[in-house]
Parts: structure tokens; sequence; C-alpha cells
């Protein structure tokens, strides 16, 4: 099995809406898992070079803050670990702060600073196992070796 402590790549966005929401206003974390289940398997089928993936496991869940109606949520994702046929995501959630150019004032931009750096703007943290498989259901090797 090889370990990766690849930088992350932010691999989804997501837009909370008001539907998205809990009667406390606050975005569902069952919503909030399936969007961090979606994100971390898209990258998990890129890294391991196939659509035929499954999510094996979901570690420990930590919802470290809030996100509500109108937040702009990134999904960082990163290999953790690389087996013959599985692979293990690592899944940060982060709010997206949003600011305008001095230079450009009529044109908002993504702060390329707001992932990582801000305790407070992580929603998220958890590790996904995503097992290839085969016609058969099976587990079985994929293209992936290092990353």
């Amino acid at each position: 099995m090889t370990t990766s402590h690849a930088t992350p790549i932010m691999t989804y966005r997501k837009l909370v809406m008001p539907g998205d929401e809990n009667p406390a206003k606050r975005l569902f974390g069952g919503k909030l898992m399936q969007w961090a289940d979606e994100a971390a398997a898209l990258f998990a089928m890129c890294q391991m070079r196939t659509k035929s993936v499954v999510t094996l496991k979901i570690s420990e869940i930590l919802f470290e803050n809030p996100a509500m109606s109108g937040d702009i949520l990134e999904f960082w994702t990163t290999v953790k670990k690389i087996g013959r046929t599985s692979m293990t995501v690592e899944c940060m959630v982060t709010r997206k702060v949003i600011g305008v150019r001095l230079d450009a004032p009529a044109a908002p931009v993504a702060d390329s600073k707001s992932y990582m750096g801000d305790p407070a703007g992580i929603i998220l943290r958890c590790e996904f196992v995503f097992v290839s498989i085969g016609e058969d259901g099976k587990p079985t090797p994929h293209g992936q070796v290092m990353v």
C-alpha cells in the first residue's frame, strides 16, 4: 500500500440553497455528506482511472462549523493511501470567501487564501475508502499506483 501527502485539489463546489437547510436553518448534515461522497468519488474515479468505484467506508465525520443558505462550499480532496483495489481519499469542505479586487471593482473574485488557512472556514473533514469493482461486482485492481 502506498501513502501520499499530495496537495489538496479543489474538486467540487456547491451553493447552499434554502431547501438544503434543517429546521435550525443550518445545512443538513446528510446533504453535506452526500455532496462530500460525490466529490470524493469523482476524485477517486479520476485517480483510479475507472468509473466503477464504490464507497466502502467513511471515517469519523467531523462537522467543524455550520454552513447556511447562500454559502459557497468548496470540496478539497487528496489521496491518503493507495491499495491494489482501493484508495483512501481525504475530503475537507470549506466555506468560500468571496471578495472584490481593488483593480476590478465590478468583478467579484474568489479569495485564493480562503481554504485551509482559516479554521472558522472549515465545515467538514473526513476520509472515504473507495474500492474499484469489476463487472462481477468484486474488487479488481485499478490503474493508479502512485500520486
